[in-house]
């Protein structure tokens, strides 16, 4: 779960819907709609298990601290 992956570049959304297929085994997808509605969709297993509320909370919350860190700077 260590490994970071570039989230840039990011303009096409069904690139990076592609590149995920076959990586992800549990994940969310967070995003705006057409309105600007956000939208949030999450799927799959977590060590086989459906993921709880506190799963869910701790993904973000790593991918938040990656991301304060710099590591999707983009460089």
């Amino acid at each position: 779960m260590s490994k970071v992956s570039s989230i840039f570049p990011a303009n096409d959304f069904d690139n990076v819907l592609e590149n995920a297929k076959g990586e992800i085994e549990c994940g969310l997808i967070i995003g705006y709609d057409d309105e600007g509605v956000m939208q949030v969709y999450g799927g799959g297993l977590l060590a086989g298990k459906q993921p709880l509320c506190k799963d869910w909370l701790w993904m973000v919350q790593a991918f938040s601290k990656k991301l304060l860190d710099g590591d999707y700077s983009g460089d």
